[in-house]
């Protein structure tokens, strides 16, 4: 079979962004994630650039980044080509922006029913997320709006009947969603954490859709996300597409009796900042690490008995580590995990480039049980030789080579490997779990 290559250009460091896959589905979830890179690794500029249209936002505007949608994307089944002007795509975000702000105008004029209150946050939503790709693509002079999605949520509060049952939140969530092959993932906001209460909510909207276990096989996703405040909980669910434009918002607000005896708040919020806007990007090189049929931007829950794999994907020949952080809560640390024999460091080169290549097989998840990460730290090669050393780390009695006890101590000490040479690029990539 022929591979499918998808392109979209981003005037980013003046980069290509080429998303390539044996299918479409392959190719836009590459592509995706690739944007999201180069977006993320250079975020303090766009968020100065377009800050002050959000200073009213409470949000961690870094959460935006997740999942942008793909517009004017050019599908080719041949070679890569060298360059594609990004003016056709950018044509398209602009007309995006200013449909979205006529939209958002005339919502806000409306009476303030629920109906109307939600499809104001979702193109508010919208709006936030196609203006961050625009900015990405070099555009200026961008339409600007005068409400936030903060500003719209505090607006539903008032009016949401607080539900007292996550089963009842089910049935709401899922009303009138003939979709089929739904992803579901529902999260803490700030945190890929999946929780006790996300893990269970997750379960029961299952009972009501035809839904899919593995993201890379979904045909759409119903991502949910929470913010507690003082007496309830107040979730967001998205209906996206593969594209991921949004098709429907549901809002809930559950009150204290549907998570009561549930654990709900985060365990590694801090860790999980520090991971997410940390993010380290030299260069034109890229690699990502991930379990096969995962996205790691989803909040991943693994369990007891399931096995699997990890794989890597880099679009130019590598050396590399990788970097395992336990974030349990009586029990915490980073070490080295073995990849080539007893070493720790491996190379992706020749025909395994542009491939995710699966690097570990058949891990099975096993106690103890908890919050967990990896890291992927490369390089290219320098005079044909690997430049990157990994940190010291030293055997415990469970037979890991631990690096540090404490994980943010030692995520800091492997971003300061990063630094980019004449002759070498380097970057990283990260992915975290929750295993029960």
């Amino acid at each position: 079979m022929k591979k499918l290559l998808l392109f979209i250009t981003l005037l980013l460091q003046a980069n290509t962004i080429v998303g390539e896959g044996e299918t479409k589905k392959e190719a836009l979830s590459d592509l995706s994630n690739q944007l999201s890179v180069n977006i993320k690794s250079e975020f303090k500029s766009y968020v100065k650039i377009i800050g002050n249209n959000y200073k009213k936002a409470k949000e961690k505007k870094i959460y935006l980044i997740s999942n942008l949608p793909l517009k004017g994307v050019k599908y080719q089944n041949s070679n890569p080509i060298k360059a594609i002007l990004s003016s056709k795509s950018l044509k398209v975000y602009k007309s995006e922006l200013s449909r979205l702000k006529k939209e958002i105008n005339y919502l806000k004029t409306q009476p303030k029913t629920y109906d109307n209150l939600t499809l104001l946050l979702q193109n508010i939503e919208s709006f936030n997320k196609n203006k961050i790709v625009a900015v990405a693509l070099g555009a200026t002079d961008l339409p600007k709006i005068t409400i936030t999605k903060a500003e719209a949520e505090t607006e539903l509060t008032k009016i949401t009947k607080k539900i007292k049952s996550l089963q009842t939140a089910s049935k709401i969530v899922t009303k009138n969603i003939n979709k089929k092959n739904v992803y579901i993932s529902i999260r803490p906001y700030g945190s890929n954490e999946v929780t006790q209460l996300a893990s269970i909510l997750k379960d029961s909207i299952s009972q009501y859709l035809q839904t899919t276990k593995y993201s890379d096989k979904a045909d759409y996703f119903l991502r949910g996300n929470y913010k507690i405040l003082k007496d309830s909980i107040f979730v967001t669910f998205n209906l996206m597409d593969n594209d991921n434009n949004i098709l429907k918002t549901i809002t809930l607000n559950l009150d204290k009796q549907a998570y009561k005896n549930l654990y709900y708040k985060p365990h590694t919020q801090s860790f999980d900042m520090s991971l997410i806007n940390g993010f380290v990007k030299n260069g034109k090189l890229s690699v990502n690490v991930g379990f096969k049929g995962y996205n790691r931007e989803d909040g991943i829950e693994l369990k007891s008995g399931e096995k699997i794999d990890i794989v890597v994907k880099t679009n130019k020949p590598i050396c590399y580590f990788l970097v395992g952080y336990v974030l349990h809560k009586n029990k915490q640390f980073a070490y080295l995990i073995p990849i080539n024999g007893d070493g720790f460091v491996n190379n992706i080169t020749g025909n395994d480039v542009n491939k995710n290549i699966t690097i570990i097989e058949d891990i099975e998840i096993s106690p103890p049980f908890g919050r967990e990460a990896l890291q992927i730290v490369a390089s290219t090669f320098k005079n044909g030789k690997c430049p990157i050393i990994p940190p010291k780390c030293k055997n415990n009695n469970d037979g890991y080579c631990v690096i540090d006890n404490k994980p943010k101590k030692a995520l800091v000490m492997t971003r300061g490997l990063l630094k980019k040479t004449k002759k070498t690029e380097k970057t990283e990539a990260t992915i975290s779990w929750t295993s029960r």
